[in-house]
Protein backbone atom coordinates (compact mmCIF):
# COMPACT_ATOMS: atom_id res chain seq x y z
CA UNK A 1 0.00 0.00 0.00
CA UNK A 2 1.52 3.58 -0.51
CA UNK A 3 -0.06 6.75 0.31
CA UNK A 4 -0.39 9.09 -2.48
CA UNK A 5 -0.59 13.16 -1.71
CA UNK A 6 -2.09 15.53 -4.89
CA UNK A 7 -1.25 19.28 -4.45
CA UNK A 8 -2.03 21.79 -6.81
CA UNK A 9 -4.45 22.17 -9.41
CA UNK A 10 -4.20 18.13 -9.20
CA UNK A 11 -6.34 18.43 -6.24
CA UNK A 12 -9.84 20.47 -7.83
CA UNK A 13 -8.86 18.57 -11.18
CA UNK A 14 -9.06 14.99 -10.33
CA UNK A 15 -11.25 15.42 -7.06
CA UNK A 16 -9.12 14.36 -4.30
CA UNK A 17 -6.39 15.69 -1.70
CA UNK A 18 -4.93 11.42 -0.93
CA UNK A 19 -5.43 8.29 -1.59
CA UNK A 20 -4.02 5.16 -0.53
CA UNK A 21 -3.41 2.56 -3.65
CA UNK A 22 -2.29 -1.07 -3.24
CA UNK A 23 0.56 -1.81 -5.48
CA UNK A 24 0.29 -4.44 -7.85
CA UNK A 25 3.33 -6.42 -8.36
CA UNK A 26 4.15 -4.63 -12.47
CA UNK A 27 4.08 -1.44 -10.26
CA UNK A 28 7.97 -0.96 -9.60
CA UNK A 29 8.35 2.67 -10.61
CA UNK A 30 6.79 6.00 -10.55
CA UNK A 31 5.85 6.01 -14.00
CA UNK A 32 4.15 2.86 -13.91
CA UNK A 33 2.61 4.00 -10.95
CA UNK A 34 1.56 7.44 -13.36
CA UNK A 35 0.28 5.40 -16.05
CA UNK A 36 -1.60 3.22 -13.92
CA UNK A 37 -3.14 5.90 -12.18
CA UNK A 38 -3.87 7.91 -15.62
CA UNK A 39 -6.37 4.47 -16.55
CA UNK A 40 -8.85 6.26 -13.82
CA UNK A 41 -9.92 8.67 -16.40
CA UNK A 42 -9.23 11.55 -19.19
CA UNK A 43 -8.39 14.24 -16.93
CA UNK A 44 -6.23 11.97 -14.64
CA UNK A 45 -4.41 10.91 -18.22
CA UNK A 46 -3.94 14.42 -19.06
CA UNK A 47 -2.64 15.71 -15.58
CA UNK A 48 -0.22 12.77 -14.69
CA UNK A 49 0.96 12.17 -18.05
CA UNK A 50 3.30 14.00 -20.23
CA UNK A 51 2.61 17.17 -18.05
CA UNK A 52 6.09 19.11 -17.23
CA UNK A 53 4.75 20.39 -14.58
CA UNK A 54 4.65 18.20 -12.26
CA UNK A 55 6.53 17.59 -9.85
CA UNK A 56 7.43 14.10 -7.64
CA UNK A 57 8.68 13.23 -4.24
CA UNK A 58 9.06 9.92 -2.45
CA UNK A 59 9.24 10.40 1.56
CA UNK A 60 9.59 13.92 1.13
CA UNK A 61 12.62 13.94 -1.45
CA UNK A 62 12.20 15.04 -4.80
CA UNK A 63 12.65 12.37 -7.69
CA UNK A 64 12.35 11.26 -11.71
CA UNK A 65 9.75 9.37 -12.89
CA UNK A 66 12.54 6.45 -12.92
CA UNK A 67 12.43 6.36 -9.06
CA UNK A 68 11.46 2.99 -7.51
CA UNK A 69 8.32 3.03 -5.59
CA UNK A 70 7.70 -0.19 -2.89
CA UNK A 71 4.99 -0.51 -0.06
CA UNK A 72 4.93 1.80 2.63
CA UNK A 73 6.17 4.66 0.58
CA UNK A 74 4.50 8.18 0.67
CA UNK A 75 4.15 9.74 -2.92
CA UNK A 76 3.14 13.39 -3.65
CA UNK A 77 2.04 14.76 -6.60
CA UNK A 78 2.39 18.41 -7.54
CA UNK A 79 0.99 19.54 -10.48
CA UNK A 80 -0.52 22.37 -12.28
CA UNK A 81 -2.89 22.73 -15.51
CA UNK A 82 -1.11 23.28 -18.53
CA UNK A 83 -1.58 26.94 -20.02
Amino acid sequence: MVKILFFGDLVDALGMASDEVELPADITDVERLLFMLSRRGEMWKKMLLGNPKLNITINKQFVEKSAPVKDGDEIALVGFAMA
